[in-house]
């Protein structure tokens, strides 16, 4: 993971720089012109600090030496400053005052310092003075410039042939040197000495003061003073001496402890992490860590970044620190599209509050659809930040099985202005497709077959979905043709049944009714009606009437004397019979073609029929008697 790599550089580098002791006990500082640095090594929190001033001009002013112990912190820089000797033209590098423009006067030695957390001369935390510049007056090197260091700097002009009338003062800790009197006009103007710079000289035969805490005062024609050393209020085991350095400044640090190690720990750890913090003492020391650690214990450090100090009571063991940042959690939430569904539908799962989530099962990929089983399930999301720390969350979701739905019809098979009803079952609600109400009987217009769905919602809001067939065959029509009886029980009916569903069953009621185990067409039949119902397979009835008429014959015919010629005939035929009667013509499926009343005799006109059999029944009070006539 990111977290791990991070951790696994920064750890790295803590150990190859603190606690493999690469660095050197003892660091030596020589004049160089510029600023040096000094990185403290991890784990210390004290050095030994031993610092020299440089001389100035002409050696006669010397260096002063101030050697401390100061508190310092493990990783920080320190800004080193070495001073520089004293020339006849100029002042010692870091403050040494200026000397005047004859070349047997110089410049004061520049002072040699530490700087802790900046690079102003308000960040020093210890210096040793530098020497103040000396000349030649009376020809010789008489005119000696005050040694360097010290709580007070030395004033110059130990021995001179002027009887030091014009030697600069030293500084002090609280002020600059005092500049010596001007003496005569060639000497130029004398200055003080200032916070960490000796006083200049202006003439042609001053000399300039030594750097300092503050700086030596500048003399004219003798020797100027040195600069005063100075330690922070912490230091410890102080110790200052004037006059030791001749030319350039020097610095020595020096780690006075062997720093604890270490065992391996990770400093950017997750909020709820627990880390160890085991300390080792070369010199067998007990362990004691700040913040309520114990030593080798496992806790968990609170958010944000602590810094844990340990120390050790053996003499020869330096503290050791180190920083902890502890991370927060990221505030992760779980989502999903929708909480319930039915089994087949998907949902998307969505993490929140983090950067990357990986959810369990596996195979969910975030804001992805994803289709799961039926049942009840909670779904975990783990939701890892930039940081690399990780927090849960959880999101369930009821997954519903489909309703068993079935459909059913309270007869698939129908015809033609019957009713039918259709039910679901298995579910709440029903919606059938073609639109019709669930439950309700209904009337089809179209004939065929028509799947009729349904779709069963249940309580969940599930829908499935069942089918049912139903076939609606066209109205059942029987026609029937009738041959009349002649010599006596001879007559026949033909039917003719149409629509509805084969196979047919017949029910004549000349044999009784409701067994509907008859033929189809009856014959040796005697004049009368005759009545036949008639079921389909689907279940559809209809009822005809057929009357076979009765012929007798010619003596007969005489004897009611009804006479109808020609027969056969073409076009016209005509009827004969005493008195009023009733007639009809009719074919041979019992159709009426033409019916009417006459009296004594009718003609009928065939004209516009088509040849084949008719019959003209002929109805006289009680009697009635069917011709058959046919048309050529």
């Amino acid at each position: 993971m990111k977290q791990i790599l991070q951790w696994s550089l920064v750890f790295v580098l803590f150990l190859g720089f603190g606690l493999s002791n690469t660095w050197s006990q003892v660091t030596t500082f020589s004049y160089t012109g510029g600023m040096q640095t000094y990185v403290v090594p991890a784990g210390v929190i004290s050095l030994e600090m031993e610092l020299y001033g440089a001389a100035g001009y002409g050696d006669l002013g010397q260096g002063g030496r101030c050697q401390a112990e100061l508190a310092v912190t493990p990783g920080e820089t320190l800004n080193i400053y070495v001073g520089g000797t004293g020339t006849a033209t100029s002042g010692g590098y870091n403050g040494g005052g200026a000397p005047g423009g004859n070349a047997t006067y110089g410049g004061g030695g520049g002072a040699s310092d530490v700087r802790q957390g900046g690079t102003a001369l308000a960040n020093r935390i210890i210096v040793a003075g530098g020497g103040g510049g000396s000349g030649s007056n009376c020809g010789t090197w008489t005119a000696e410039g005050g040694h360097g260091g010290g709580l007070i700097g030395e004033s110059g002009c130990l021995y001179s042939c002027s009887d030091c009338q014009y030697t600069g003062g030293g500084g002090s800790q609280v002020a600059g040197g005092i500049a010596g009197p001007t003496g005569h006009g060639s000497c130029g103007g004398n200055t003080n000495g200032t916070l960490g710079n000796g006083g200049p000289n202006a003439g042609s035969y001053g000399t300039g003061g030594g750097g300092g805490y503050y700086g030596g005062g500048s003399g004219c024609f003798e020797g100027a003073g040195g600069g005063s050393s100075y330690t922070d209020g912490d230091a410890i085991d102080v110790v200052h001496e004037q006059g030791v350095q001749l030319g350039n400044g020097e610095i020595i640090i020096t780690v006075l402890c062997t720093p604890l190690s270490l065992e391996p720990v990770a400093p950017v750890i997750c909020f709820g992490d627990e880390i160890i913090l085991d300390a080792i003492s070369e010199f067998d020391g007990d362990i004691s860590w700040d913040g309520g650690v114990t030593d080798g214990e496992a806790f968990e450090p609170p958010v944000g970044t602590t810094t844990y100090t340990a120390t050790s009571d053996a003499d020869g063991d330096c503290g050791i620190s180190i920083e902890i940042e502890v991370f927060e959690l990221p505030d992760v939430t779980a989502s999903v599209s929708d909480d319930e569904i039915c089994i087949g539908e998907s949902i998307e799962l969505t993490g929140g509050g983090a950067d990357d989530y990986e959810w369990f099962p596996l195979e969910i990929e975030d804001g992805e659809p994803y289709t799961p089983d039926a049942g009840e399930f909670t779904y975990t999301v783990i939701g890892t930040d930039d940081d690399g720390c990780q927090n849960v969350a959880e999101v369930d979701v009821s997954v519903y099985d489909l309703p068993e739905v079935d459909a059913t019809i309270s007869d698939d098979e129908i015809c033609v202005g019957e009713s039918v009803t259709l039910n679901g079952e298995g579910a709440a609600t029903y919606e059938w497709d073609p639109e019709e109400e669930d439950g309700v009987a209904f009337s089809p217009d179209a004939t065929g077959t028509t799947t009729y769905t349904v779709l069963g919602t249940d309580d969940n809001g599930c829908i499935n979905e069942a089918t049912v067939d139903l076939t609606v065959y066209e109205t059942l029509e029987v026609t029937y043709t009738v041959i009349e009886e002649i010599l006596g029980s001879d007559g026949e009916i033909d039917i003719t049944v149409t629509g509805g569903s084969t196979p047919y069953t017949f029910d004549w009621d000349n044999d009784g009714t409701g067994d509907f185990d008859d033929d189809e067409d009856l014959t040796g039949l005697t004049g009368g009606d005759y009545i036949v119902e008639v079921i389909c397979d689907a279940g559809c009835s209809a009822t005809a009437t057929a009357t076979v008429g009765s012929q007798v014959g010619i003596g007969e015919l005489n004897a009611l004397a009804l006479n109808i010629y020609p027969n056969p005939t073409k076009v016209f035929v005509t009827i004969e019979f005493e008195g009023i009667f009733n007639y009809e013509l009719t074919n041979l499926n019992g159709a009426i073609i033409l019916q009417s009343t006459a009296t004594d005799k009718e003609v009928i006109s065939l004209e516009n029929l088509a040849r084949g059999v008719y019959f003209v029944r002929i109805k006289s009070n009680d009697t009635t008697q069917t011709v058959k006539v046919v048309k050529k």
